[in-house]
């Protein structure tokens, strides 16, 4: 049996903010039900890209700058199998009409990006405590991106058998 669990009420967030833009592969389904009371530990709790230069467009996205650290401590004994899960609650990043999708993750040594989605997206498994740890990137367009500041909360889920 699978009991999934969050932290801190409804999930465990960390704030992503995107300062400031100038103008001009789909991951697998996590097991749905019922959070319980488990420890959720994101380092650092708010991911600010720095402002994009033309260098950025040109390259068409622009990473934040270090990794992102999800600890994962069940608090059932024998060391439980564990399985972390992400999403956005927002289906953009702020209002401007740009898609929370253009927001992407990784694991630190995986090369494929996936694009963040409104449903959990299955990010790793393991035993006992863990700790993952993730990239993340935005996608920049001149034509589309309007000036702003753009921003999305990023749930993270944890299921414990």
């Amino acid at each position: 049996m699978l009991r999934p669990w969050r932290v801190g009420g409804p999930v465990a967030a960390a704030l992503v903010t995107l300062l400031a833009l100038p103008a001009g592969a789909s991951a697998q389904v996590c097991v749905a039900g019922q959070p319980s009371s488990h420890q959720l530990v994101i380092r650092p709790a708010a991911i600010a890209f720095s402002q994009p230069g033309v260098a950025d467009f040109e390259a068409g996205w622009i990473e934040f700058s270090q990794n992102v650290r999800v600890r994962v401590r069940p608090n059932l004994p024998g060391g439980s199998t564990w399985t972390l899960c992400l999403r956005s609650d927002d289906p953009d990043l702020g209002g401007y009409g740009k898609a929370v999708s253009d927001l992407e993750w990784r694991p630190n040594n995986d090369p494929g990006w996936r694009p963040l989605e409104t449903s959990d997206q299955l990010v790793a498994t393991g035993r006992g405590n863990g700790n993952v740890r993730l990239r993340f990137r935005v996608l920049l367009s001149y034509a589309l991106d309007e000036p702003g500041n753009y921003g999305a909360v990023l749930a993270f889920t944890a299921y414990q058998q």
